[in-house]
C-alpha cells in the first residue's frame, strides 16, 4: 500500500475505535438513566452487580475496552502516535452525538454548538497534515537522548502538580489535575506505540522488552488517570479540567512522535491548526466528559 493509502486507512481506523470507544461510553450511560433516572425525585442506589446483568451495559465496556483496542493499534501501527494520538482524542464528537441521539442531551449555548464545528474542522484539518515517518525500534534507540528528555519533562511537569493540587482547596487546583491526568494520557500513548513496535518487531532482540514496558506503560498510565479524573471531577466541574487535559494530553504524543519515534510533519500549518481546533473544541464540549 502506499503512502497515502497507508494514510487514509490509519485515519479511517482510528476514528472507527475512537468512536466504538465513546459509543461504549453512551451505551453505559443510557443504561444507567433507564435503571436511575438522573431526574427523579428520589435517589436510587444501585449495586454494579445489576449492571453487570446487563448486555447492553456489559456492551458498552467492551466497546470501551477489549473491542476497540485492536482498532486503535493498527492505528499507531498505519499512522503512528503523532496523528493517532490527537484522531483519538476527538472522538468526543461521536460522544456528544450518541449521548443526542440516545440519551436525548442537548447542546446548551452557542459554545457547545461551535464546540461540534471546530472539533469537525480539527480532524479533519490535522489529518490534512501529512504525518509521515516509520517508528522501530532501531529510531528510537538512536533517539534515546530525546526519550530521557521529553520523559523528564512529563515527570517534572507531574510532580510539579501536585504540589498546588494538595495546596490549594479552590477550584484553581482543577487545572494542574487537568495537567496531571493529561500527562498520564500522554503517557498511555507513548506507551500504546511501545507496545506496537515490540508486536511489529516481535523478532528484534528488544522486541519482547517493548512489548512488556508498553504493556506496563499503558496500564500504569490509565490507572493513575483514571483516579486522577475521579478526584477531580468530585471536586469540580469538568470545564475546568477538560481544557488542561486537552493540551498535554495532544502537545506531549506530538512531541514524543517528532523527537523519539522520528516521525515528521509535512504541512505544519494544516497539521497545527487541527492540533489547537481539537484542543479548543472539546474543551468547548467539557461538560459532556463530566456527566
Amino acid at each position: 500500500m502506499n503512502d497515502i493509502g497507508t494514510l487514509v486507512l490509519g485515519i479511517v481506523i482510528s476514528l472507527v475505535g475512537a468512536f466504538i470507544n465513546n459509543f461504549g461510553v453512551v451505551l453505559q450511560k443510557r443504561q444507567v438513566n433507564i435503571k436511575a433516572p438522573p431526574n427523579q425525585t428520589e435517589k436510587t442506589v444501585l449495586d454494579i452487580g445489576t449492571f453487570f446483568k446487563d448486555p447492553i451495559w456489559v456492551l458498552g465496556i467492551l466497546m470501551q475496552t477489549i473491542i476497540y483496542l485492536p482498532f486503535l493499534l493498527y492505528a499507531y501501527e498505519l499512522i503512528k502516535i503523532t496523528l493517532a494520538a490527537p484522531l483519538s482524542n476527538a472522538g468526543i464528537i461521536f460522544l456528544v452525538l450518541g449521548l443526542m441521539l440516545l440519551v436525548n442531551e442537548k447542546l446548551r449555548g452557542t459554545h457547545e454548538y461551535a464546540g461540534v464545528i471546530i472539533l469537525i474542522i480539527g480532524v479533519i484539518t490535522v489529518a490534512l497534515g501529512n504525518v509521515q515517518g516509520d517508528a522501530t525500534i532501531a529510531g528510537f534507540m538512536g533517539a534515546l537522548s530525546n526519550f530521557w528528555l521529553v520523559f523528564g519533562l512529563i515527570l517534572a511537569i507531574s510532580f510539579a502538580s501536585l504540589l498546588p493540587i494538595f495546596r490549594y482547596k479552590s477550584e484553581r487546583r482543577l487545572m494542574f489535575y487537568g495537567i496531571l491526568i493529561g500527562n498520564c494520557y500522554a503517557f498511555v500513548a507513548i506507551s500504546l506505540q511501545w507496545l506496537v513496535m515490540g508486536i511489529t518487531e516481535a523478532t528484534h532482540p528488544l522486541g519482547g522488552l517493548f512489548l512488556m514496558i508498553g504493556i506496563i506503560g499503558a496500564v500504569l498510565g490509565s490507572v493513575v488517570g483514571i483516579l486522577a479524573t475521579q478526584e477531580a471531577y468530585k471536586r469540580g466541574n469538568a470545564i475546568y479540567v477538560v481544557p488542561f487535559v486537552q493540551v498535554t494530553v495532544n502537545i506531549f504524543p506530538i512531541i514524543a512522535g517528532v523527537l523519539i519515534f522520528q516521525q515528521v510533519i509535512w504541512n505544519p500549518l494544516f497539521f497545527w491548526i487541527g492540533i489547537i481546533s481539537i484542543i479548543i473544541g472539546a474543551s468547548l464540549l467539557a461538560r459532556f466528559e463530566g456527566e
